[in-house]
């Protein structure tokens, strides 16, 4: 558990407990070995956590409290179950009653007795341990392996939904969640940001672009597929967005906040005479437990943490160059969604030559 990061929290912001409601915090807290969801589409889990100077405490309902306690809850964890009748979030503030400032994830919660947890709570969810960026790296390398293994069977005429569903189920066969899958094809390749899967028939493109989770933890990727000859100005899109990518991972190693690598970007596309691309949509974030929580965005001084997981994600003429990247103590970046098996081309940068996933022709 993570309970002496949490303590210090509390210590410094002068709390006397801190509560998680959120799957992601509870999956954080402890380190991606218990997960508080039934219900895998709701943003919140069967039970709450509360943190207090001393121990860590599971508020749980009757109904899911001896499954909680006998089989998901480690055993240093103290499991109260709540009563019959009572509406949960007003069965956790009962139990919050006895201290006088109380930190929580719960926007439910806000009141004059519960604060929400600050800035400063989420970046520590960034850093990662051990364990995690080998899950992590496991993660990247099984998710584009089951890409590859699968893109033999892909031929024109089937549809976009086709594709998706036989994909999702491979990756879900293989112990992984899939919160989004989007094949596009043709035209919708560059025409959308999130190509939703539809019933349109493949003809000669197309793209996926996914994010998948495990224990907790997120990856994102993208990847793209051509029946026979590449057009030209596809090439040089791609190419183009590789290149703004390179930069941008290697600005990762030596940046002290998310503003710097947005920087780069933008210098990025003004020396290859690109304008900016992005559409809404950022061209980073940080990922790992707490989702797209924090953007790259213009003038940030919010700190690029290590050891922790960011997606880059440039985008010129519709098409994304995007991986996870992790990025470590040493000041190194790694793709841990970029396996030996995608056909890549190579990026010089000064002494640096990055590699980037090419467009796998069928």
């Amino acid at each position: 558990m993570r309970f002496e990061i949490v303590k210090k929290y509390m210590d410094k912001r002068c709390i006397d407990a801190v509560l998680l409601d959120s799957p992601d915090s509870i999956c954080w807290y402890f380190e991606g070995e218990v997960d508080s969801r039934i219900d895998q589409t709701r943003e919140r889990g069967s039970f709450s956590i509360l943190i207090t100077g001393n121990k860590t405490i599971a508020i749980c309902p009757e109904y899911d409290y001896e499954r909680l306690k006998d089989e998901v809850l480690p055993p240093e964890v103290d499991a109260i179950s709540c009563g019959r009748g009572e509406e949960f979030d007003h069965a956790v503030k009962r139990f919050c009653r006895s201290f006088e400032k109380v930190s929580t994830d719960n926007r439910r919660m806000y009141d004059e007795r519960f604060s929400l947890l600050d800035e400063e709570f989420y970046l520590n969810m960034q850093e990662l341990n051990d364990r995690e960026i080998m899950r992590l790296r496991i993660m990247g390398k099984l998710s584009e392996s089951i890409l590859c293994e699968f893109a033999p069977e892909l031929q024109p005429g089937m549809t976009e939904l086709e594709i998706e569903k036989v994909l999702r189920a491979l990756l879900i066969e293989s112990g992984l969640e899939v919160p989004v899958l989007c094949v596009g094809s043709d035209e919708r390749v560059a025409r959308y940001v999130y190509p939703v899967s539809t019933g349109k028939k493949v003809q000669k493109y197309i793209v996926m672009r996914a994010v998948v989770r495990k224990q907790g933890l997120r990856i994102a990727f993208t990847r793209y597929f051509h029946f026979g000859e590449i057009p030209s100005e596809i090439e040089q899109n791609h190419e183009r967005a590789s290149g703004v990518f390179a930069k941008a991972a290697v600005a990762m190693m030596k940046a002290r906040s998310m503003g710097e690598i947005y920087e780069e970007i933008q210098r990025a596309y003004s020396e290859l005479k690109i304008t900016p691309d992005f559409n809404g949509c950022p061209p980073g974030t940080s990922l790992g437990y707490s989702g797209e929580k924090f953007e790259m965005s213009q003038n940030s001084s919010l700190p690029v943490r290590s050891p922790a997981a960011y997606v880059l994600s440039p985008r010129v003429g519709g098409i994304f160059s995007e991986d996870t990247i992790l990025v470590s103590d040493g000041g190194t970046a790694e793709f841990v969604t970029l396996s030996e098996d995608f056909p890549k081309i190579k990026v010089r940068l000064e002494s640096f030559r990055v590699h980037r996933p090419w467009i796998m022709v069928l």
